[in-house]
């Protein structure tokens, strides 16, 4: 699957100061894994590394590879890979405010013919093909991270990337997504999901923190 070695990062801080965020970390999304937990403080590079899991941040030593082969890091190469393997849940959503649910669930599946059809089929997946029509100012919390999963999983990718997918929803609405992502689990997607939150912590698979510039098991 995803493997990272050896991946050295650093940044630079708002008052021009630079500091190390990875030193030689190294990282497996391996075959027998179904979920993935990444926690840790904040500013400890739990969303940068989820950039550079997604082919986003190429700045960084190290090599990462796929299914045994070590990838060219440059934009065109990334990019292309992101679009075959990689969905991606972000923080904020990231729905079009102008679009339509269904427009939204397209727009992960690029030059497809039957895009709609896959969108529409997607929505019924997660339970909210009832949506379609809507606009997302109209949809609560849990229902813009569920249109969020759907596009993120409308073209079957291999493995999704969520940045706290949870973080901001109530408790009850967190254990319908929490549910929903066990389902798309027990169908073969693999989740690496960056948390703030025990309760998620918890429910995945393998739990690794970062700390001290590397990633280690929770609980070590």
């Amino acid at each position: 699957m995803i493997v990272l070695r050896d991946v050295s990062k650093t940044i630079t801080e708002p008052d021009g100061s630079t500091r190390a965020l990875f030193d030689r970390l190294d990282f497996d999304l391996r075959e027998d894994d179904h979920s993935v937990a990444i926690t840790g403080r904040s500013g400890s590079g739990k969303s940068t590394l989820l950039r550079i899991l997604a082919g986003l941040d190429t700045d960084f030593g190290g090599t990462y590879e796929h299914d045994g082969h070590v990838l060219e890091r440059t934009t065109r190469k990334m990019a292309a890979h992101r679009l075959r393997h990689i969905g991606m849940v972000t923080q904020d959503h990231g729905l079009l405010g102008d679009r339509s649910v269904l427009d939204n669930v397209r727009l992960g599946v690029p030059a497809r013919a039957d895009s709609a059809a896959r969108a529409h089929e997607t929505l019924e997946a997660v339970g909210i093909s009832h949506l379609a029509g809507k606009r997302p100012r109209r949809l609560s919390g849990g229902e813009a991270q569920r249109v969020a999963i759907a596009r993120a999983i409308a073209k079957r990718p291999a493995v999704v990337l969520a940045d706290e997918p949870t973080g901001a929803l109530d408790e009850a609405t967190e254990d319908d997504v929490l549910a929903l992502f066990d389902r798309l689990q027990q169908a073969g997607t693999k989740f690496v999901i960056v948390t703030h939150s025990e309760r998620v912590a918890q429910r995945c698979g393998r739990q690794l923190q970062l700390h001290d510039e590397q990633l280690i098991a929770r609980g070590t």
